[in-house]
């Protein structure tokens, strides 16, 4: 009796091991190029997106692994992160979404480090973050105005990332007014 249940304890552990226990070094992290912009009214452009890739010991993905079994700690900013695909596909692959609950001050960036089940994955990314609300700088005030829009006056045609709204990387230009002149007067 005892050997038949050493035997079926053994077939249990293979058959989660088979199932997936995400392994904490080999699964991984990753953003997409760009940031979060974020505003006082918390309706900055929704970041896309944040990869999570699930793989067991043996660097095999994991598939099937639902959007509810991974836990996120973030600090930098108050976000939510919101599930793009159900569960994980072929290739042990789940997408998230990231937008802002407050104006996080410029410089950022936001740390993301995740959990699968109860794995702490020993991978995390940072999110390079800016704010429309620029003044004063390094402490936004909550609003969107005037004196934000002399900074960014002052930063426009020029290399400056705390007003690269679109996270380009390079000199601050039409794009980025556009992305400021939404949220001019915006405040919490």
């Amino acid at each position: 009796m005892k050997g038949l249940l050493v035997g079926i304890m053994v077939l249990g552990l293979t058959g989660i091991a088979a199932a997936g226990i995400p392994d904490p070094d080999l699964s991984t992290v990753v953003l997409s190029a760009g940031g979060l912009a974020t505003c006082p009214q918390a309706d900055g452009p929704v970041y896309q997106y944040i990869t999570v890739t699930a793989k067991r010991a043996d660097a095999t993905p994991i598939q099937g692994i639902p959007w509810s079994s991974f836990f996120f700690t973030v600090t930098g900013g108050d976000v939510n992160l919101t599930h793009v695909d159900a569960e994980t596909d072929v290739n042990g692959q789940i997408r998230f979404t990231v937008d802002d609950n407050d104006a996080i001050a410029y410089p950022g960036p936001v740390t993301v480090e995740v959990q699968i089940y109860t794995v702490v994955l020993n991978d995390s990314d940072n999110l390079a973050a800016n704010t429309f609300d620029l003044f004063p700088l390094g402490a936004p005030d909550g609003t969107v105005g005037v004196q934000d829009f002399v900074i960014f006056g002052q930063d426009y045609n020029q290399a400056q990332p705390r007003s690269d709204f679109n996270f380009s990387g390079g000199v601050v230009g039409v794009q980025d007014f556009v992305l400021f002149g939404q949220h001019y007067n915006h405040h919490n």
